[in-house]
């Protein structure tokens, strides 16, 4: 059956790259001919080891970006549960400074409304009356609050953190959160400085001290501190409380030839703002050890072929020397 037209120009385009070919190997010299046959298979195995190499970083690259998602993704569902808590605890604090601003309660009824709410919230360990003279009229600690840390009744507000809240709250007339600091003796905890207001002037604060321990055991979701190790900072990257992956030592011999590194995410908590920071660190697991097997056999494979050819090219030039 004859060629239709479009057959027979795309036969005739076929067929140049062919010609060109077979006219150029027939001009070279038996040694060129030799050694672009040599080299030919070395160039395909090294092509080979590389298209194997770019493989795996693409899928590990794959893999790594995948695991940053889902730690964006918990971390943020953290984030949003432990903002939940800390929002419902400030509505009650503000109801509780409601009432003892309008003269509701009294000291002892206040004394008694926040050993139930501090019994209730293990997070929650002191709520104190503080007036606008800077006295404590009313106060509850949980019994693990260190001495330290309690505020006996009569006591007068002295210079330090909960004093400059304290007028920070006053001044702007809406609750405020202090800022937690790593590294102290006993551990910071947070505070939440509620105003009180009697006919429209200021009359104290409502002062609710949160453990941060506390925030994170009963704040973060169990299914996600059994999955990273989850940790709370303070403004300055300290640590607060939770647990943090240690780097690995750099001058440790890897397997691979990619750096592993440590998935993590990190976003402020709300409503404390950049001063309390909730992290969590994705836990490291070893690499399979059939994919290293294979990446490792199949690159020892390609670098002993290549310097088998080599060789052999090697050993055919001289032996055509010697010929000649």
């Amino acid at each position: 059956m004859p060629l239709t037209l479009p057959s027979a120009a795309r036969t005739a385009t076929d067929a140049q790259p062919r010609s060109w070919w077979r006219r150029w190997w027939r001009s070279q010299t038996p040694v060129i001919q030799d050694s672009v046959a040599m080299l030919m298979p070395l160039a395909a195995v090294l092509l080979f080891l590389a298209a194997l190499v770019a493989a795996f970083y693409y899928l590990r690259a794959e893999e790594m970006e995948r695991e940053q998602e889902s730690v964006k993704r918990d971390v943020e569902y953290a984030q949003q549960r432990l903002r939940l808590r800390l929002l419902e605890r400030q509505e009650q604090l503000m109801r509780l400074a409601r009432d003892a601003g309008n003269r509701e309660i009294d000291p002892n009824e206040f004394a008694s409304r926040a050993e139930s709410l501090v019994s209730q919230y293990p997070e929650l360990q002191v709520i104190s009356w503080i007036d606008d003279r800077r006295a404590v009229r009313a106060s509850y600690a949980a019994p693990s609050v260190h001495p330290s840390q309690q505020h006996p009744q009569g006591e007068v507000l002295r210079p330090g953190e909960i004093e400059s809240n304290y007028a920070l709250s006053r001044e702007l007339r809406q609750p405020v959160f202090s800022q937690p600091e790593a590294g102290r003796e006993p551990p910071s905890m947070l505070q939440l400085h509620i105003p009180l207001y009697d006919q429209g002037l200021f009359a104290g604060v409502v002062l609710g001290e949160f453990s941060i321990d506390g925030l994170l055991r009963y704040g973060v979701p169990p299914e996600v501190s059994a999955r990273y190790a989850v940790a709370l900072l303070d403004g300055r990257e300290g640590l607060l409380a939770g647990n943090t992956v240690n780097p690995r030592d750099g001058a440790a011999v890897r397997l691979l030839p990619w750096a592993e590194h440590t998935n993590q995410f990190e976003v402020p908590v709300s409503p404390v703002g950049n001063g309390l920071v909730l992290r969590a660190q994705a836990y490291r697991t070893s690499q399979g050890l059939v994919g290293n097997g294979l990446f490792w056999l199949v690159a020892a494979l390609s670098v002993l072929t290549s310097w088998t050819l080599i060789g052999m090219w090697g050993h055919t030039r001289r032996r055509l020397a010697a010929q000649q």
